[in-house]
């Protein structure tokens, strides 16, 4: 189950025409710039109407076109035969699911949950905090959409006690100030039981891959510290309120949450070296495909964009070794570069100027 066939119309390089994915593997092999990372972009964006690059839908649309639309035929547990689009057109973006408009991308989710490893999956490691946070939610939503909800009703409570500390309207702060207390708490929650649930899969992948005996763990260090009731954060809310009020915004909350890999009580990514971080990076993919198969009972669809370039021959095979079972996986390669781990039936296109040709 998964992908069987994708369409592409006007999108970024790739020729148009309908390719054949109907295979558990599918590899693709070309030089760089040839358009492997954009076709598994466009696997993305039929998975969750939204891009793993950009955030600008229009920076898709192929140069010599007006309009993109990228049209995928999928099959599920419950829908043996279906259809996803995504259309650009106009500056408007139109998402179907089985020819309906799709209103909310949260309806997406649990259709083909995709997990792809790239190259700036690094930036969960040595980038901002907002980074690893962005890592968090995104595993939370894969696994329970309800949590989107929960996120959304904490960023319309933040932007509106952020409107009254801006417009120093004080006496209005406090009701919001226990509305955003109220919805933090609860994403502070999820939060936290996630990265208990990371623990066990996390610290054993990466001593297994890594081949070393030292402990390296994914901690949890919330802005509102050992808060857990109501009263707890306003009291925090309020001993910070001229402190706030200074700075024209909310400073603490789960928008300041932080995330650090630590071992013996210290964090141990400022230290890593380039490839240890990098490491890190793909054990927190591993992990967090592994940990939706374990609360779902649903195999994801995998997506390996040239990630194991970095790694030597021995933790490239004890990383392959510690992928889930998934629907569907997609490999890029380089020219020359092994693909030992084709499957039978599996499908080899060589790409060359967003061409896709079937190597037999």
């Amino acid at each position: 189950m998964g992908f069987r066939s994708v369409h592409f119309s006007g999108f970024r390089n790739l020729a148009d025409g309908e390719i054949n994915l109907n295979a558990p593997q599918i590899h693709l092999i070309g030089k760089n710039g040839q358009g492997k990372t954009n076709f598994l972009e466009a696997l993305y964006l039929l998975s969750y109407g939204s891009s793993f690059r950009t955030r600008h839908l229009s920076e898709l649309v192929r140069w010599d076109s007006k309009t993109m639309k990228v049209y995928g035929q999928i099959q599920t547990p419950s829908e043996p035969c279906g259809t996803l689009s995504v259309t650009w057109n106009d500056g408007k973006k139109t998402i179907q699911l089985h020819g309906k408009n799709v209103n909310d991308r949260k309806e997406l989710l649990d259709r083909i949950p995709t997990i792809v490893f790239i190259h700036d999956d690094f930036l969960f490691v040595s980038g901002s905090p907002e980074r690893r946070r962005w890592f968090v939610d995104q595993t939370l939503s894969m696994q329970d959409s309800l949590y989107i909800d929960q996120l959304r009703r904490f960023k319309k409570a933040l932007k509106e006690r952020n409107y009254l500390i801006r417009n120093r309207e004080k006496n209005l702060v406090e009701y919001f100030s226990e509305q955003l207390a109220h919805a933090g708490l609860a994403v502070s929650k999820r939060r936290g039981d996630l990265i208990r649930e990371f623990g066990n899969f996390f610290d054993s992948l990466y001593r297994e891959i890594s081949g070393v005996e030292e402990t390296v763990r994914l901690e949890y260090f919330p802005s509102w510290r050992n808060a857990k009731k109501i009263d707890e954060v306003m009291i925090i809310l309020s001993e910070n309120l001229e402190k706030d009020m200074e700075a024209g915004i909310t400073g603490s909350g789960p928008h300041r949450d932080q995330y650090k890999f630590m071992t013996t009580g210290r964090d141990f990514a400022k230290s890593a070296s380039t490839g240890q971080r990098r490491l890190l990076s793909l054990v927190l993919r591993i992990t967090q495909a592994r940990l939706y198969s374990e609360l779902t009972g649903r195999k994801p669809l995998l997506l390996l964009d040239d990630v194991l370039l970095e790694l030597d021959t021995e933790k490239r095979r004890k990383f392959l070794d510690r992928l889930p079972e998934a629907e569907q996986i997609f490999y890029t390669f380089l020219p020359g570069e092994a693909t030992s781990r084709r499957k039978w039936g599996s499908i080899i296109y060589e790409m060359k100027e967003g061409v896709f040709n079937d190597r037999k």
